[in-house]
């Protein structure tokens, strides 16, 4: 009998134990999501703060609920039991019908092999299920590269490769004309003929480069800015509704900072964000994760300057410029580099696109799944009067498109609290000690850390 009742009171206390270190983890876990998770890093006057990179600018970070649909996901495995991918992914509207667009492949991504496929909507909520949109040629592979209107027709454009990548990445060559020979890469396009007869292939657009996103219409004239297989970067203008294009000399390059050092290292995916009289503007992402700063140069009468940082965090992929009906501009792209492509974000600026002082963290629905946090990556939007689409790719596996008002004020109305992405946002912290990033990988980051 002593020895029973010696056994409940150890129990008591075990279970006592038990309840404070629960107690006690719940109030540290508390503290963390609504401080150090979520708390404004002071900068100084150049934007960077004391002894690390810029975690933003914004006076204000909300987070934004949104509701989402998956329009592609899982799927049919190949030959070799390989599940898809899907990335790229862009969005358009044409005679009361939306549409998505994106890469869809097995394997490895830039790759002989990729298709491009398509969904469509009425509403922008319920889609149909994934077509084909375009196949790639024997030994080619192919990428999504954007819709495009011209004289009331509906176009996609995707681009083609042969060889091993998009990209050679540093190949050298003896001979510089086997280089300029080995241009083979091309944009593509494809023409809407309706929902009996689908896509029908119209033309080669241009031969040798690769465009982000869509040409933008500024004062009747089409911009876009363009890369090589080099990775160098182009500004393409059209004045005949982009018939043909004119591409101007390749952006000088600033030397690559030391390693370890901040600067600019391997500026890419360029996206032209204004144009103003003999002024275009074009935002840089820095590969280099050292500086986390975007980057910013402009072609003024033709000539590149020189690119320079941004009082305002480096994006982990793609970023998209859009217009809101007020005239507010706005990026939608992953704009914390601690965290990479774990968290999604939609930042408004009150002067034109030359500072974001408004920042909010996307709520996204079902980005949390299976006790997995997915990283939303390669955004695209589409502003259709008062409201808008956001479309994006989760851990290039699925496919989403999610709602939300397109009105500043709107957006702040319904701009609220929300544990999981502040409480994501400090687990999935680049800058934790690699144990603890690993944990956390493993417990609920999984995806973030295969792709970011």
């Amino acid at each position: 009998m002593v020895q029973v009742s010696r056994w409940k009171s150890v129990r008591r206390w075990v279970l006592r134990g038990a309840l404070l270190g629960i107690v006690a983890f719940a109030a540290l876990l508390g503290w963390y999501v609504s401080g150090p998770a979520s708390r404004i890093t002071a900068a100084n006057q150049d934007g960077v703060p004391a002894g690390a990179i810029p975690r933003l600018t914004a006076s204000e970070i909300r987070d934004l609920p949104m509701a989402c649909s998956m329009i592609a996901r899982e799927g049919e495995p190949d030959t070799e039991g390989r599940l898809p991918h899907r990335n790229h992914v862009y969005l358009a509207e044409h005679d009361g019908i939306y549409f998505a667009m994106f890469t869809h492949w097995y394997g490895a991504e830039d790759q002989p092999g990729s298709t491009v496929r398509y969904v469509t909507s009425t509403d922008g909520i319920s889609w149909s299920e994934p077509r084909r949109l375009a196949e790639p040629a024997t030994d080619h592979g192919i990428i999504a590269r954007g819709f495009v209107e011209r004289d009331g027709r509906l176009f996609a454009w995707y681009a083609t490769h042969t060889g091993d990548t998009f990209f050679r990445n540093g190949k050298r060559f003896s001979d510089p004309a086997q280089r300029d020979a080995e241009r083979n890469i091309a944009i593509l396009e494809s023409e809407w003929l309706g929902e009996e007869d689908g896509w029908r292939f119209s033309r080669r657009v241009m031969e040798g480069y690769l465009n982000n996103y869509a040409p933008r219409d500024f004062d009747g004239a089409l911009s876009m800015a363009l890369r090589d297989q080099d990775r160098q970067t182009y500004l393409a203008t059209s004045a005949d509704n982009g018939m043909t294009w004119d591409v101007g000399p390749a952006m000088p390059v600033p030397p690559a900072p030391v390693q370890g050092d901040p600067g600019l290292y391997l500026p890419d995916e360029p996206v032209v964000i204004g144009r103003q009289g003999e002024t275009t503007r074009v935002l840089l992402r820095n590969n280099n994760t050292e500086d986390g700063r975007l980057w910013a140069t402009a072609i003024v009468d033709g000539a590149w300057q020189a690119p320079h940082p941004l009082n305002f965090p480096a994006d982990a992929s793609k970023f998209v410029p859009l217009d809101l009906p007020d005239g507010t501009s706005a990026l939608l792209g992953n704009f914390e580099p601690e965290v990479h492509r774990a968290l999604l974000h939609l930042a408004l600026s009150g002067d034109g696109g030359e500072n974001y002082d408004r920042l909010y963290r996307l709520a996204l629905e079902g980005q949390y799944s299976g006790f997995v946090w997915r990283s939303p990556q390669y955004p695209h939007a589409l502003v259709d009067g008062d409201s808008m689409l956001l479309a994006f790719s989760y851990g290039k596996r699925d496919i989403a498109v999610c709602t939300a008002s397109a009105e500043p004020d709107e957006l702040e109305r319904q701009a609220g609290f929300a544990l999981v992405p502040r409480l994501f946002e400090g687990l999935c912290n680049r800058n934790l000690p690699r144990y603890l990033r690993q944990a956390a990988g493993y417990a609920g980051c999984r995806e973030h850390f295969v792709w970011g």
